[in-house]
């Protein structure tokens, strides 16, 4: 990032997160190499600065923003508040420490909006601890309730959302039908990027294949997901052409900030 793009990072993040006063070598050092993109979430890309360099006050607003973000993701796949407890504590922990102490949150890019990326982690910790639950009860792990957790992921738009709680049972239905209709490769590559955390490169070398490769199967995969989506929303409900255009919005949306956090920035 430029020098004036920094200084907008600076301001936003004064001007979102009162009390959070950062280095301006710390967000430099951070910064290099980020795309103008990443300026769009400038106030986002501040607090995560603050919390690698364990601010205080910077933790105390990003523990504000991280129950909000995954409590929903978590319900989605469990509604007990004990696993929506636990799930929050390993994802914080996850992010604010991690293994060998390379801290997660360290990978977001600003790409997306932190509370929709945060969103996406929560889901993938409520999946991994259901799984550890069912091996240890020699129950068997082969369903798509992961498509459930992905339409739990807010999109950040209050409009969108409104929308999204109104045909809440049609929208995950069909967005969890829409994902069986996918072929079994491109299926298992969303899943092995969403659930499983691996990388682009991992799955290419899943599939002996270029990393590239692997990233358009993703992408071919969201776009799939997005016209069967759609096509059954229109099938199953009576919407006006106003309604139609407003839920493809809600479909493109939905996948968009799903998904985009599962792709790098370049491949």
């Amino acid at each position: 990032m430029k020098g004036t793009q920094i200084d907008a990072v600076v301001q936003a993040g004064l001007a979102a997160w009162p009390g959070v006063a950062l280095a301006r070598e710390a967000l430099e050092a951070h910064l290099d190499g980020f795309d103008d993109t990443a300026e769009k979430f400038a106030a986002d890309l501040y607090l995560v600065v603050g919390c690698l360099a364990k601010d205080g006050k910077a933790i105390e607003h990003f523990d504000r923003v991280l129950t909000q973000a995954a409590r929903g993701a978590l319900a989605s796949i469990d509604s007990n508040g004990a696993f929506i407890d636990e799930g929050i504590q390993k994802l914080r922990t996850n992010l604010l420490v991690g293994d060998a102490g390379l801290p997660k949150l360290a990978a977001y890019g600003g790409r997306g909006p932190l509370r929709a990326w945060l969103g996406v982690a929560a889901a993938r910790t409520a999946l991994m601890m259901r799984r550890t639950q069912q091996r240890q009860r020699e129950v068997s792990t082969e369903n798509e309730d992961w498509s459930r957790a992905l339409v739990a992921i807010s999109t950040n738009d209050p409009e969108l959302e409104l929308l999204k709680r109104q045909y809440s049972e049609a929208f995950a239905t069909a967005f969890h039908d829409a994902v069986a209709l996918l072929e079994l490769r491109l299926r298992t590559v969303l899943r092995m990027s969403f659930v499983e955390g691996l990388s682009i490169d991992e799955i290419g070398t899943t599939y002996a294949v270029h990393r590239a490769t692997a990233a358009r199967w993703i992408q071919r995969a969201c776009e799939e997901l997005f016209e069967q989506t759609r096509t059954l929303l229109t099938e199953r409900l009576a919407l006006t052409p106003t309604e139609l255009d407003r839920m493809t919005s809600l479909v493109r949306s939905q996948l968009d900030v799903s998904v985009s956090q599962l792709l790098p920035a370049r491949f």
